[in-house]
Formats: structure tokens, sequence, C-alpha cells
């Protein structure tokens, strides 16, 4: 007898043997996405796994280029059945719509985080709207999108307990008739923030034309702010509001 007999090749493997234990920890590592588009598709065995919903609890589908945008929200939407109700983060790039808000939001009202880039048929309405619905919701990420200058206040008022919050639309903002009216619109993103965003630890403004006075205004309604990213910042401000946050941080530790 041979005491070391050869393996048995990949090619005559049963894949379908895998134990649960095993195949919940592959589908763990990759990822909703490959799961939704193979993995999960496999065999009975497979599909039963991949309908497990603590596998659901993140996903990020932000990197689908070679998909369509109607194929993209299909899978988001039988992401979020098969969560039933665990998810937790979401992210979506380039596809998404008011309705897979909707969608979301009465099936999914444990989310703490929401990352959306280049989500263009996305309303200042209907993501309002979504996050009144998630009283868990800590982190928001918006990058570019089709909104107005009323964006932070509106969501904001929505989600008051929110505790990071980055927003990136250089370039992608659309002004009202009212809005075209106004002189100066530099400080509407720092003055919604300043007037609902009371609980931020943590702030990106990415290429934003907020003043001075807008950032001091920020500092003076979220006094538990511990990080304040703001890279392309134009015009280019004097450095008395950073040095002041500086200096707070500082006093704080």
């Amino acid at each position: 007898m041979d005491p070391n007999p050869n393996p048995p090749s990949v090619e005559g493997r049963n894949w379908a043997e895998l134990s649960p234990d095993v195949l919940s920890v592959i589908f763990g590592k990759i990822g909703a996405v490959e799961i939704l588009m193979g993995a999960g598709r496999v065999c009975r065995g497979w599909r039963r796994v991949a309908r497990e919903p603590l596998l659901w609890r993140r996903v990020d589908m932000t990197h689908l280029d070679h998909l369509g945008e109607a194929e993209m929200e299909a899978m988001a939407r039988l992401a979020v059945d098969w969560s039933a109700g665990r998810m937790e983060e979401f992210s979506a790039a380039r596809f998404g719509s008011d309705e897979l808000l909707l969608y979301i939001a009465e099936r999914a009202n444990l989310l703490k985080s929401l990352c959306l880039v280049s989500c263009y048929d996305i309303s200042d309405e209907g993501l309002t709207e979504m996050v009144k619905r998630f009283p868990c919701l800590e982190k928001l990420e918006i990058i570019f999108g089709s909104f107005t200058m009323k964006l932070c206040e509106s969501v904001g008022q929505a989600c008051p307990q929110l505790k990071l919050f980055k927003l990136n639309t250089k370039g992608s903002y659309y002004m009202s008739d009212d809005e075209e009216e106004l002189d100066n619109t530099d400080d509407c993103d720092a003055l919604g923030i300043a007037k609902t965003m009371h609980e931020l630890r943590q702030l990106q403004l990415f290429g934003n034309k907020v003043t001075n006075e807008g950032l001091k205004a920020i500092l003076d309604s979220c006094p538990h702010l511990e990080s304040l990213d703001i890279r392309r910042w134009s015009p280019t401000p004097a450095p008395a509001a950073a040095c002041r946050l500086f200096a707070r941080l500082l006093h704080e530790t």
C-alpha cells in the first residue's frame, strides 16, 4: 500500500461536496458580486449557502464597469433580498435610482454605511427619503451625482446621527431657479452641515468652495469633529480654521 497516495486532481474533485462551513468561508472572501455572477449558481448546495444572510452584510458594487445599469440594479435587489434585512453596508457606482434606494430602505433598515459613486439617476429627494428610514446610518459617502446645493442640509435633517460624511460633488451640482439668483453659494454645503450634522467625527469636503466663514460655522457646530479633509479646497483660504481644529484636537488629547 502506497503510504503517500497522490491527492485527487483538481479536475476530478467534486466541488459540490464541499461542506457548507467551508463554502461560507470561501464566499465571504470572494465578495457579493462574484457570488451573484457565478459562484452562487454552481449547484443547489452552493445556491443554498449563497443565500445565507450573514454573507450579505457588506455589499460592494463599485467595480462593475462591464455590466449594464439594469443588470447591476437587478443584482443589487437580489443582494438586498438575500440579506434578509441584515445588510449593514452598501456601495454602488455608476448605477442606481430612487426606486432602488426605496427598495433598499424597505428591506434593510439596519444599514450603517452607504456609498454612492457617480449615481446620476438618484435625486436629492430619493436620497433624503431613504436615509430617513435608517436610524442606524453612521457613514455616508457621496462622490459625484445629480444633486442640488441643498443636499447637505436635507441629508443632515433626515439623518442627524451621522458620524462620517464624505462629499465630492465638484462639478456635479445643478442649480435650481432660486439658486441661480444667489450671488454667493460657496458656503451652502458648510452651512447645511453646520446646521444639521452635530454628531460628526469625520468630514471630507473634496474640491469644495467653502470659505473660512463656512469652516468656522462647521467647527462651532460640530464639537465632536476629529478629522477634517478639505483637499482641493478652492479658493485657497487662510489657515485659521485648520489651525483652530488642530488646537482643539491637541487640547482634547
